[in-house]
């Protein structure tokens, strides 16, 4: 049960950090620093978060018991 917690929360903080800055946070094609503020203002909060779960599948995987 670890092992799929553990899997399940870095599948999802990377697929946070990857939507939150490809899609929310890099405006693609901008040809100034003028344009280049980001679709979502609190996309650079939702890249944090994928990063903070992503590094806590650590503690999920530690904390758990294991079935053996």
């Amino acid at each position: 049960m670890r092992k799929v917690l553990t899997i399940g929360m870095i599948v999802v903080g990377i697929a946070l950090m990857v939507i939150s800055y490809f899609g929310l946070t890099a405006p693609w094609g901008a040809e100034r620093v003028a344009n280049s503020e980001p679709r979502l203002q609190f996309a650079p909060l939702i890249f944090v978060l994928g990063v903070m779960m992503a590094f806590g599948s650590a503690l999920v995987y530690e904390l758990l018991p294991d079935k053996d």
